[in-house]
């Protein structure tokens, strides 16, 4: 296999894995809400949330601008 090829199937691992890793987040999600509360644990999701988005969107801008040098 080329590079390009290799490089297809290792993103579309990377998003597997992400998608099986937010699947396994809820049920802790919900774990947490019944612990602590549901009004702490939706700001927390949320600022979970939030710095999640903010590093994908960093990171995709900077795979995206390295790729032209």
């Amino acid at each position: 296999m080329d590079d390009d090829a290799l490089q297809a199937r290792l993103r579309g691992i990377e998003r597997r894995q992400n998608l099986v890793i937010a699947l396994f987040a809820l049920p802790y999600l919900i774990f947490a809400a019944e612990l602590f509360g549901f009004w702490v644990a939706t700001v927390t999701a949320t600022s979970l949330t939030l710095l999640t988005l903010a590093f994908v969107i960093v990171s995709r801008r900077q795979s995206r601008d390295g790729v032209g040098m």
